[in-house]
């Protein structure tokens, strides 16, 4: 049998190829999204503003997949009589230059600390989940592919409810951590999303303070830094050094 070769769509290319172009978000501080990453020397980079690889158009259409999921899953959960669920705030804008008058904008729920330069937006608050219906819980959705939310599902069923996060994703632990702490709120429930919002898990998270105020400092500690902090390894091919958009700058030229 004769092999077809593989054929391109010179048009699918073209529309990879203008997602690649789209200008990537730059922030003058730091996310609480970066904090709990396991290499301080990435996060420094980071908000001083280091030049990053750019993102690949998957990448950024999964980014783009996750904002979509994210808003859909908010939609259903607010069809269950009793939900609350908060994702913005209004805020009072008035116009500048002589013009008269005033407006208001949907501004994402978060925090800052450190005079501005520590941040982080979190998805929403939500009451009256019908597990726990007169506890408040900062609510995160995190949307994966078959392979994470499978993961996901393991971790559940090895660690319980309340461990599931932590082992699952550090970072995201650490996140929901620092959302509790400065929210003053002690529960998180994080929606975790197949791909498109087809499927769905969960899992409630404790509120820790000795791990939110162990992030906090390094924080503090690297906004101050003036200098990078040491590699976490010295092998380029290490395999969070073989992922990171820096590992030009700091394991090559």
């Amino acid at each position: 049998m004769v092999t077809i070769p593989k054929q391109s769509d010179p048009t699918l290319e073209a529309m990879y190829a203008e997602n690649e172009k789209v200008p990537r978000e730059t922030r003058s501080y730091l996310g609480a999204s970066l904090i709990g990453n396991p290499c301080a020397r990435q996060i420094w980079y980071q908000y001083n503003g280091y030049e990053q690889e750019p993102f690949n158009a998957q990448t950024l259409m999964n980014f783009e997949d996750g904002h979509r999921t994210e808003n859909l899953t908010a939609a259903r959960l607010r069809l269950i009589p009793g939900i609350k669920l908060v994702t913005h705030i209004l805020e009072d804008r008035y116009y500048e230059g002589g013009i008269q008058g005033n407006f208001q904008i949907k501004k994402q729920l978060g925090f800052s600390a450190m005079n501005g330069k520590f941040r982080g937006h979190y998805d929403g608050i939500i009451s009256g989940l019908l597990q726990a219906p007169k506890t408040k819980h900062i609510w995160e959705c995190k949307a994966s592919g078959d392979k994470k939310f499978n993961e996901f599902v393991k971790c559940k069923e090895k660690y319980g409810e309340k461990e599931t996060l932590k082992n699952w994703n550090e970072n995201y632990y650490v996140q929901g951590q620092l959302y509790m702490h400065y929210e003053g709120i002690e529960r998180h429930y994080l929606t975790v999303a197949g791909a498109g919002g087809r499927k769905y898990d969960s899992c409630r998270t404790n509120y820790r303070g000795e791990v939110a105020e162990k992030y906090i400092d390094r924080a503090r500690k690297i906004i101050e830094a003036v200098s990078p902090p040491p590699k976490i390894r010295e092998e380029k091919d290490y395999y969070i050094c073989r992922w990171c958009n820096f590992k030009g700058i700091c394991h090559g030229k």
